[in-house]
């Protein structure tokens, strides 16, 4: 997920890009990889692909993030590579990793989410259970969790255009909107028992890092999913929320984010916010959150100007009202806030 290849030999084919068909996903095969649909482009030196996880497990004040990442599978740039980035978050404290693999440490089934990078995996035992595994190279961190979902997968992008370039484009599939997670994460030879929930999903396309930035945001709680993809100054963004396995969308025109409070990151010389607001409206359904970033790790991609991406276990609070029915809402869950570094003025 935090990976950025060089793309500038894709940018400069940019204006000899035709568009190519993709052929269709649908059910447990749109979480498999993806590549082969893509080969052929004039632009797959800035291809990427990713399996994101996270669990968040408010017994024992432990959240965790794993990205199994796959950027330029070909090699056109010289620089791509397998990425595994894993962090936990242990209240103030927060353990950030982030493991480069060459190509050849890296493969994936294009049948179902089957992924390896060197000696870590993502298995699926069945189309509602995936064994997630892995360990960072200093052995600060490993983990092996199961992950049994408890909510309908949702194709929320099928390649659509994420920046002002038309052959920027992505897909985004939230497989596992909710599910149940259990097993063990070991943090510094401490080792927690995890029983609690977390997510899943899987974002693949061709882009460029500096080009594209996005807030995202992801919460759930039994019978209830909420997920937000807002691509900045985009107007494909979306978000949206599952009731009782009935799913509303927003689109862009219809939610409103803003940013609220803020604080400032000195290494990447840019503020990030730290509480959001959220409103959206469609039809008879009315989403009000206020978000709260409870810790903050910010993942740069590269040095400056490049990408920074503020990963954020958050709280939220609000309502969801659903004709004359209205839900209040404490509940904990992540949110992601990019930006672009600039160099330091010292």
């Amino acid at each position: 997920m935090f990976t950025k290849t060089k793309t500038a030999a894709a940018l400069l084919l940019a204006a000899a890009f035709a568009a190519h068909a993709q052929t269709p996903v649908s059910g447990e095969v749109a979480d498999a990889y993806h590549f082969k649909y893509w080969e052929g482009s004039p632009l797959n030196a800035a291809y990427n692909e990713w399996w994101y996880f996270n669990v968040y497990d408010a017994k024992d004040g432990v959240q965790a993030i794993f990205t199994y990442q796959v950027a330029d599978p070909l090699n056109l740039t010289g620089e791509g590579a397998g990425d595994l980035t894993a962090v936990v978050y242990q209240g103030s404290n927060i353990v950030t990793e982030s493991d480069l693999y060459p190509l050849s440490a890296f493969s994936a089934s294009y049948s179902a989410a089957d992924v390896t990078l060197g000696a870590n995996t993502i298995s699926v035992s069945s189309p509602d259970t995936y064994l997630v595994s892995g360990a960072t190279m200093d052995g600060r961190l490993s983990w092996n969790l199961r992950y049994d979902r408890d909510a309908a997968s949702w194709f929320a992008d099928n390649r659509i255009n994420a920046a002002p370039a038309a052959w920027e484009e992505m897909s985004w599939l939230i497989y596992m909107p909710r599910a149940g997670v259990t097993g063990t994460l070991t943090v510094d030879g401490r080792t927690y028992n995890i029983d609690c929930s977390g997510y899943h999903d899987h974002n693949w396309g061709q882009w460029n890092f500096e080009t594209v930035l996005w807030n995202w945001a992801q919460f759930s709680l039994p019978g209830m999913t909420f997920d937000l993809g807002d691509i900045v100054g985009n107007p494909n963004g979306t978000a949206s929320v599952d009731i009782a396995g009935q799913r509303t969308v927003f689109s862009a025109g219809q939610y409103n984010l803003t940013h609220t409070k803020w604080a400032f990151d000195s290494a990447d010389n840019i503020p990030y916010p730290v509480e959001s607001t959220f409103t959206a409206q469609n039809g008879d359904v009315a989403v009000s959150l206020v978000m709260d970033a409870q810790s903050t790790d910010p993942l740069a991609t590269g040095p400056a100007p490049s990408l920074v991406i503020y990963e954020q276990p958050t709280h939220v609070t609000g309502t969801i009202a659903q004709g004359q029915n209205t839900a209040t809402l404490t509940v904990d869950g992540f949110v992601e806030y990019t930006a672009i570094s600039k160099p330091s003025s010292n």
